[in-house]
């Protein structure tokens, strides 16, 4: 008898481990929406004025090449070291150009079409040409940020806070 007491507690306690089992519990990724997760390469920045020239808020557009990528646990990573320059016309006609390098580290989180990223101001390597001319003392940084965003299996488009910035990317 004590056999058949033991057959059916095991019984037993394999059922339940195995209703354990079939629970399943979905946590979303730390970044919160996965479609942004990935490798991405910048087709084009567009800014409308973050960028200046002796002091005249400037638009500026181009940098691609410009690489992304962003992880599930929500570590951002761009680099400018194959970035094309940002390009625009000063009043005077003469053309701006803007060439950006270095990295930026930042935490991202993107959630419901909006994103906010958390880390430090990095001030970026940074030289200008006016006319084709070096502009001296010119820099550049970025500041972590937030905003909207829209992305599909290929695409990823981040606006800034107040449609400033636009920066469209696809699948690298």
């Amino acid at each position: 008898m004590p056999f058949r007491l033991f057959a059916v507690a095991t019984v037993l306690v394999v059922i339940a481990g195995a209703c354990s089992f079939g629970k399943q519990t979905s946590n979303p990724p730390a970044i919160g929406d996965s479609c942004v997760v990935g490798s991405w390469v910048l087709t084009e920045e567009m800014n409308e004025s973050g960028y200046t020239y002796a002091g005249v808020p400037l638009a500026v557009s181009g940098m691609a090449g410009a690489t992304l990528a962003i992880t599930s646990s929500g570590d951002e990573k761009q680099s400018f070291e194959k970035s094309q320059p940002l390009v625009g016309t000063l009043p005077s006609g003469l053309e701006l150009r803007i060439t950006i390098r270095g990295s930026i580290d930042y935490k991202i989180h993107a959630s419901a079409g909006k994103y906010t990223e958390t880390g430090t101001v990095v001030q970026l390597p940074t030289t200008a040409t006016a006319g084709g001319a070096p502009v001296t003392n010119y820099h550049s940084s970025y500041s972590p940020g937030s905003g909207t965003y829209s992305c599909s299996s290929g695409n990823l488009t981040l606006t800034t806070s107040g449609g400033n910035q636009v920066d469209t990317w696809s699948k690298g």
